[in-house]
């Protein structure tokens, strides 16, 4: 029974580390064949910033499992792009960034937006709604098992 368990839970983590990839390739070619002037990782950042509200880029890193350094390069690429603000603030003596989404971070995310729904319709294709419930309770008890 140990064998059992030892071999399925590697072919999970193997499973996992697959579909997450597949789902990559897939979006990137997808950005690429559209023309898309952002890749979907940028897309991600943009889809957090609400309208009117500004995000402390450390609550993006933390909402996005993305170190500093990686969101560093990913927010200094969209604000060359014009499509977020850096504000400046006051944290506890501490100087952070505030992340503002501009109109046309507006646009470009809103432009996108229905081509992520069309994709997620391709790859969720033939999944049950119970399967899709199952697999999301075993992928959150994974994380949960891995901030204890």
């Amino acid at each position: 029974m140990k064998l059992l368990k030892e071999v399925f839970t590697r072919v999970l983590g193997d499973s996992i580390v697959q579909a997450g990839r597949a789902v990559k390739v897939y979006m990137l070619d997808v950005f690429a064949k559209e023309n898309y002037e952002i890749t979907p990782e940028q897309y991600v950042v943009l889809s957090m910033l609400s309208e009117d509200t500004l995000l402390y880029q450390n609550k993006l890193c933390e909402e996005l499992h993305k170190d500093k350094s990686n969101m560093a390069r990913i927010l200094s690429v969209l604000e060359e792009k014009g499509l977020i603000e850096k504000i400046q603030a006051t944290e506890n003596k501490k100087q952070v960034n505030q992340i503002k989404i501009t109109k046309k971070g507006k646009e470009i995310r809103d432009k996108i937006t229905p081509t992520i729904q069309t994709s997620r319709e391709k790859y969720l294709d033939g999944i049950s709604q119970d399967e899709m419930y199952t697999c999301i309770k075993v992928l959150n008890k994974i994380s949960d098992n891995l901030k204890k």
